[in-house]
């Protein structure tokens, strides 16, 4: 049987969750607390004990689909059985799908708080504390398969990332342009002008390889 705790735990869960379903197919702004806490099954004095205002409850929100995006591809990093170019597909396949999925009023929402722009910078901090881990690894993985150049530093990659997120926390393009492109962007992002990963120079590593 739950403890008290633990239902607090499941029933907030479940008021995000409802929220990210509702926030990304509807739009932050014309989504009423209202209708998220009628989703959640709970009443709106409930959902206020968990979320002081709405812009807290975007501002979780955002926070959670981060730690999600993490998690699911921290998986994919953590299967050895999974080849590097297979896990680079799958993070633009997944980057995409949700580029599709999400309503522009929301994922201009995503953009200014990543920038911070709605007055706190929690989101921002939340994508930090998980980015140089997880960036980490997916460079570590690519090294191991051969697919990053030797020459070009974690550093340098690194601040590649960086910059790629700051332009486009900064630049204020049109969630429309940003989604009608975004497949073509995940592509030069992980792959340059050169257009196609180099897999035949740099085959995978055997499993005797490896140990």
């Amino acid at each position: 049987m739950a403890t008290n705790q633990e239902r607090k735990k499941q029933q907030r869960q479940g008021i995000l969750d409802a929220a990210i379903k509702l926030f990304s197919t509807q739009g932050f702004k014309p989504t009423h607390v209202k209708t998220v806490a009628q989703a959640a099954d709970v009443s709106q004095v409930t959902l206020y004990k968990y979320f002081d205002s709405k812009l807290e409850l975007g501002h979780q929100v955002v926070i959670e689909m981060i730690n999600q995006g993490y998690a699911s591809f921290q998986k994919l990093i953590d299967d050895d059985q999974l080849p590097f170019p297979e896990i680079v597909k799958a993070m633009m396949a997944n980057k995409v799908k949700l580029s599709d999925q999400i309503h522009p009023d929301f994922y201009q929402f995503v953009i200014d708080e990543m920038g911070g722009k709605n007055g706190s910078d929690v989101v921002k901090q939340a994508y930090v504390a998980g980015e140089e881990k997880f960036w980490n690894a997916v460079v570590a993985r690519g090294r191991a398969a051969g697919m990053i150049n030797p020459n070009v530093s974690d550093e340098a990659l690194l601040l590649y990332l960086e910059m790629y997120v700051s332009y486009f926390t900064t630049a204020n393009i049109a969630p429309e342009k940003y989604q009608r492109l975004i497949d073509q962007l995940m592509h030069l992002f992980f792959y340059g002008f050169a257009g196609v990963p180099a897999t035949s120079d740099h085959p995978q590593p055997t499993k005797e390889e490896k140990s």
